[in-house]
């Protein structure tokens, strides 16, 4: 027998609700269920699937996650080989591969019907157009609606991994371009072996939902025609009136949810030492070369060129990490954010320890009095990035170059996967985003300068309890007073759930500063730009999943922002130094056009 035990849902009346309709136990946390079930079905908000992935795998239960796992290559390699390692049911929900008709063309394909593939079509076309809302939490078009493609066409082609592609979009919705997003786009692969793939989508098809394969091979060809709402056609003399399409797809996939549903419980009974677990260990290891081929065709829309998949390697180190246990690097060779054994462990260690212990509510607020009136004196962008040529990070396990050029490092990283003038604002952010640790520097803050514990690392909220899970070095905080406060010690602390990241209070540091001075100066970067920069060191929130009882709605389109930053902020440490003479009058126009020339009140 099967038993719904638990219901888990950020939203408290949501949750007991369902669980009274279906007899079963309810909580806020996943924590509390885990310890009662065999197996974790995840369809929750896009942003959090990863950290609960992990958490359900970590605690020995198989899992069916909602697509996708995560939209970082990193985090989905890291869940795939933790499912490997731990030999655990890991299904992640592509329902196309069930669809009946879909299966039925891959079976004549795996009879040798049309011979060699030469050429795959598909068509995806969305109805409705999905709310705006949950547009600007899905990870864009790429990531939301073409990775199912890509996975058909890793489905039918066993597996073969493209070399090169090109995509081409457009966006028709003004509401949608606003997020710096398409609504519809062709894409083109190509494979080692000759064949093509080719498939176009687009969010809004006003005649009902459309999927469509056709697959040309030497021997001839094979369709899976669009599912219609019956197969009943009327002939008159006006002509033949066929039925409508399906109109989304709860309707149209109804079957495939099912069969997908029912074949993840007959893999958990049938246990680890089936045959049908081996077979879907071997089908887990796709998903990094799925979500390799979606981000290579991300970027050759952005580039407006072909890329080849090998660039994306390349060009962003999380993607070099394999099912081998290869990684990305650090300039000392360690892997990236290695708080356990880094080459500059004591000293990181050191910061982070006395930061723990003093960052409370009342330095905090001392801080804020302290710092925010800017009267520190008047300095341009380009001075005071000068004095950053001083100080070497205290708290950062992967450098111990100066600070200024990982400022240039960022921008020009950034600069190179988002180019165009529409994105200069995201440039800019990279060059600007740890300006704020100029309160380590005597010649800026005088007597009033920092140590850097007070200025540089990790940030977390105060007024609440720490989520030592999910901060590195937490052992300090029990030396910190507010960890005993009656009020300042628990969950909430001094908020309210769903108030909202940006309504927290956090340690005091570059962060915070930065983004504090440039709204206080009339920088013209748009609120998500000025956020990567507040809230790009709050790494328990944004990589950990912490604190995410006290998000508001509007929250995930931040952290999306801020997630596509840290890509840039962390893996180009490892870069070559670049010319900074050469780029200097790049920025410069940048810092006009976003009312950043001249001197600035610091």
């Amino acid at each position: 027998m099967v038993q719904l035990a638990w219901v888990v849902d950020i939203d408290e009346d949501k949750a007991q609700r369902i669980a009274t309709e279906q007899g079963c136990r309810w909580s806020t946390q996943l924590t509390e269920a885990l310890p009662d079930v065999d197996a974790v079905i995840i369809a929750s908000a896009t942003d959090t699937h990863f950290p609960y992935i992990m958490e359900s795998l970590r605690a020995d239960k198989a899992v069916l996650a909602e697509k996708p796992i995560s939209h970082e290559l990193h985090e989905v390699i890291e869940a795939v080989e933790l499912a490997k390692h731990r030999n655990l049911p890991f299904v992640c929900g592509y329902q196309r591969r069930a669809d009946r008709h879909f299966r039925a063309l891959k079976q004549q394909l795996d009879a040798g019907a049309v011979g060699k593939m030469k050429v795959v079509k598909t068509c995806s076309r969305d109805n409705p157009l999905p709310p705006l809302e949950y547009l600007r939490t899905s990870g864009g078009i790429f990531h939301d609606m073409l990775i199912h493609d890509f996975d058909m066409l890793d489905f039918l082609s066993n597996g073969e991994q493209p070399e090169s592609v090109t995509a081409i979009g457009h966006c028709y919705n003004s509401e949608i371009q606003k997020m710096n997003d398409i609504d519809t786009c062709a894409v083109m692969f190509k494979y080692a072996n000759g064949m093509m793939a080719m498939v176009d989508t687009s969010r809004d098809a006003s005649y009902g939902y459309d999927q469509r394969i056709e697959v040309f091979g030497e021997k001839g060809m094979l369709t899976a025609h669009n599912e219609l709402t019956s197969t009943v056609e009327l002939a008159t003399g006006a002509g033949h009136l066929r039925p409508p399409a399906m109109y989304s797809f709860p309707q149209r996939y109804l079957q495939a949810y099912r069969s997908e549903l029912t074949e993840f419980i007959e893999l958990v009974r049938a246990g680890r030492s089936s045959e049908a677990h081996a077979k879907e260990q071997v089908a887990m290891l796709r998903h990094p070369g799925v979500v390799r081929a979606t981000m290579a065709a991300e970027l050759s829309w952005k580039l407006g060129r072909t890329v080849q998949l090998a660039e994306v390697e390349v060009s962003q180190p999380e993607a070099t990490e394999t099912t081998e246990g290869s990684e990305a690097k650090n300039m000392f060779g360690d892997s990236f954010r290695n708080y356990a054994n880094s080459q500059r462990q004591e000293k990181v260690a050191a910061t982070y320890g006395l930061m723990h212990q003093n960052q409370t509510v009342e330095f905090v607020q001392e801080q804020r009095e302290k710092w925010l009136k800017f009267n520190k004196g008047e300095f341009t962008v380009m001075e005071v990035i000068a004095m950053l040529d001083e100080l070497v990070d205290d708290s950062d396990p992967d450098v111990d170059i100066p600070n200024s050029i990982h400022d240039f490092q960022t921008a020009e990283r950034i600069r190179e996967q988002w180019p165009g003038e529409e994105f200069d604002w995201f440039h800019l952010v990279g060059l600007l985003h740890d300006l704020g640790k100029v309160m380590a520097l005597p010649k800026m803050a005088g007597k009033d300068t920092l140590p850097q514990w007070a200025v540089v690392g990790d940030t977390f909220p105060v007024g609440c309890a720490p989520a030592e899970d999910a901060i590195v070095f937490p052992e300090a905080f029990r030396e910190n007073p507010d960890y005993h406060h009656p009020l300042f010690s628990t969950k909430n602390g001094i908020y309210h759930p769903g108030c909202g990241i940006t309504k927290l209070m956090f340690s005091w540091g570059h962060d915070e500063y930065m983004y504090q001075m440039l709204k206080f100066n009339g920088c013209t970067i748009p609120e998500h730009g000025l956020n990567m920069i507040r809230l790009h060191s709050l790494y328990p929130w944004h990589d950990k999943g912490a604190y995410s009882h006290l998000e508001s709605p509007e929250d995930a389109e931040t952290k999306k922002w801020v997630k596509e930053f840290n890509k840039f902020d962390l893996y180009s440490k490892a870069d070559a130094v670049p010319d900074v003479e050469k780029l200097k009058p790049y920025y410069a126009s940048l810092l006009k056009k976003y009312n950043l020339d001249g001197k600035l009140q610091w």
